[in-house]
């Protein structure tokens, strides 16, 4: 399998190489999909609710240019996510995702931290990045006692660049 450069996916539709299309639908949607897949008969049998939380992004709700492959994936799994809350409600295992958008990690050192580092900036109300701890924070909250009745929910964490 070939390895791709970190951000080789962000290309025109007419550049994007269909392999990679689909790797990145395998790593997000099919990973998910697999974990979930393990996880779920383990919760069933327990018969004592649990909790499921998929990582997507704000890209699962709204598309963008040069980022087909990585909106796709998010907007199926977010579908993903609904589909199985459904399924499981009755058994009280709540399925939601997180949809962060810029977080401050390694993994946004490919955009560099100059210009387009900053252009990403001010497209946030807050105008800053969030940091990994404020996601794992919004994580902690879900798999809580007090989120039990939130439920195939794709909540946003993105300092209000997305509000819907």
């Amino acid at each position: 399998m070939p390895r791709w450069p970190a951000g080789a996916d962000r290309v025109p539709l007419v550049e994007l190489d269909v392999e990679l299309f689909r790797r990145v639908l395998e790593v997000k949607l099919v990973g998910a999909f697999l974990m979930c897949k393990a996880v779920v008969p383990l919760l069933l049998r327990q018969n004592q609710g649990g909790r499921i939380i998929n990582i997507s992004s704000i890209a699962g709700k709204r598309g963008a240019a040069r980022t087909t492959a990585y909106c796709a994936a998010n907007f199926g799994l977010q579908g993903f996510t609904q589909a199985l809350a459904q399924e499981l409600a009755p058994h009280r295992i709540s399925v939601n995702a997180i949809c962060p958008g810029l977080i401050d990690t390694a993994r946004m050192d490919v955009l560099g931290r100059g210009e387009q580092w900053q252009r990403h900036i001010a497209s946030i109300p807050m105008r800053r990045a969030a940091s990994p701890e404020e996601v794992a924070g919004l994580i902690v909250y879900l798999c809580s006692p007090q989120a039990e009745y939130i439920t195939g929910q794709s909540i946003n964490i993105d300092g209000g660049r997305v509000m819907w």
